[in-house]
């Protein structure tokens, strides 16, 4: 028997490749609209590449406590990014208003009550999946590629690549289990995390190669200030680890009993945003396929 295939979506990453792809796009009356067409562009693409038999989405809202105290400047160089967050945000809201529309079940927690980021969502989604199930994670961010196993691939969107556990380490340099020790060595310039001093990308490949673990390397190497940044490193990279650190409680994620697309509702969003396109039953199609 086939197993069931979910696409489990980086919500926040697709929106913000829209939003900057698309940046100068607007309604007719002047409202942005960039990120909302990238978006639903992007998804429509998906549903009718791979038609999944489920699609879930994750949404970031604000960082983790637990990072921030880990290390203060964590993500700090996105702050003073050039970005217009007024419109990025009220496209988010309307995004999220749409896939309500659509029926699609998406995760966010308004109020972040649980301490979570987009990607811990996306991570426990990942790691409390069915034996019966095999996942598509749709992101660039190469945190993820720890997630990597049997049932579960990424697909870069930005490339247009596929990553597996037959061509991680060809493409990054490591192997699905040895992405969080790697990190930890080399860093994550994305995210503000500094790496061990001395060790960069070539040097982590000949740690691993020789002593098959960061932990293993520092047993022989023990140098406290270097054994106090690994430690912190894995706690900020290691999204197994986090989720034990950090239990959740309760998913808050979006579902709907009601499975009848709000075709009146959606139409007006798309008048309202000028996109016109998304109103055609070939536009429509995978979504109604998603829900049948």
């Amino acid at each position: 028997m086939a197993k069931k295939l979910v696409l489990i979506i980086d919500g926040c990453n697709l929106l913000h490749q829209s939003f900057h792809k698309f940046e100068k796009l607007k309604s007719t009356d002047g409202k942005p609209s960039g990120a909302i067409f990238g978006f639903f562009r992007s998804l429509h693409g998906f549903l009718h590449r791979w038609d999944p038999d489920e699609v879930i989405i994750t949404f970031d809202n604000g960082h983790s406590p637990y990072r921030d105290a880990l290390l203060p400047d964590y993500k700090g160089h996105r702050k003073n990014i050039s970005v217009d967050y007024e419109s990025l945000q009220s496209q988010k809201r309307i995004i999220m208003g749409m896939l309500k529309l659509l029926r699609i079940k998406y995760v966010f927690d308004k109020h972040n009550s649980t301490k979570y980021e987009g990607d811990d969502f996306l991570a426990y989604l990942v790691l409390n999946k069915k034996p019966t199930e095999k996942v598509i994670i749709i992101s660039s961010d190469k945190d993820f590629n720890q997630l990597i196993g049997k049932d579960v691939k990424i697909h870069n969107p930005r490339k247009d690549e596929m990553i597996h556990q037959g061509n991680c380490k060809e493409l990054f340099g490591y192997s699905p289990e040895e992405t969080v020790d790697y990190l930890s060595m080399v860093g994550d310039t994305s995210d503000d995390i500094k790496g061990i001093p001395g060790i960069g990308p070539v040097k982590a490949r000949k740690i691993l190669d020789e002593y098959g673990t960061l932990d293993k390397f520092l047993e022989h190497h023990h140098q406290t200030s270097h054994v106090e940044i690994a430690e912190r490193n894995k706690k900020l990279i290691d999204l197994r680890l986090f989720q034990k650190e950090v239990p959740l409680s309760k998913l808050p994620m979006k579902k709907f009993a009601n499975k009848e697309i709000k075709y009146k509702k959606f139409k007006e969003v798309c008048i309202e945003y000028s996109l016109a396109s998304f109103m055609t039953n070939e536009f429509m199609k995978p979504f109604k396929d998603l829900l049948s």
